[in-house]
């Protein structure tokens, strides 16, 4: 219900929001709908789980500043529901997916309102465990090798906001993402000025 009063407090008329779910997970997971029902009934606005590529396998091996931003984009352009604007809710990784949407995509129905939810905005020293999946061995394969490299960075998705802070150097060389969306090797007035024309930015 907080969510919910702060994402349309300010608005006359209820906006639709979209909800980009965290990694490992998947839009038609009992969990993500239920939250995505729950918050569209409590705020009256019409509300959708984006997907990116099959949800829980790609979540993990599809990198961000290609396929997950580029797919997320062309989805939110092609949705006519979103032409007057929408919020974005993120659930943990989904949050990057919804960065990458609010400062890469060109041409798309402005972000109202970010609500983030247990978002690495700020990056993550580690990488998350993958639990027991059979790819998960794919993935403890890639953990083996150097994270800022480029094989890991296109075939890792947490690689992209993976934040070593005893790597600094590696870090802004080496990590294809988190850098970029914060701004923090080339500046970026666009990317600065979408960050900043937000009517709100919550993070929980």
């Amino acid at each position: 219900a907080l969510i919910a009063t702060l994402l349309f407090s300010t608005t006359v008329f209820s906006i639709p929001f979209v909800v980009f779910h965290g990694i490992g997970d998947k839009c038609k997971h009992k969990g993500v709908t239920r939250f995505t029902n729950l918050l569209s009934n409590w705020s009256d606005s019409e509300g959708f789980c984006l997907e990116i590529g099959n949800g829980a396998l790609d979540s993990w091996t599809m990198p961000f500043d290609k396929q997950q931003t580029e797919i997320a984009c062309e989805k939110v352009k092609g949705m006519s529901e979103l032409k007057d604007g929408y919020n974005i809710i993120g659930l943990s990784q989904g949050n990057l997916v919804g960065r990458g949407v609010l400062e890469l995509c060109d041409d798309s129905p402005p972000v109202r309102n970010f609500i983030s939810l247990a978002g690495p905005h700020a990056g993550i020293a580690s990488v998350p465990l993958c639990k027991t999946e059979r790819w998960c061995v794919f993935v403890d394969l890639l953990l083996d090798l150097a994270v800022y490299s480029k094989y890991v960075q296109d075939h890792l998705a947490p690689a992209g906001y993976i934040k070593i802070p005893t790597d600094i150097d590696g870090y802004k060389k080496g990590c294809r993402f988190l850098p970029k969306i914060n701004n923090e090797i080339c500046r970026n007035a666009t990317y600065k000025d979408r960050f900043s024309s937000l009517e709100n930015l919550v993070l929980l």
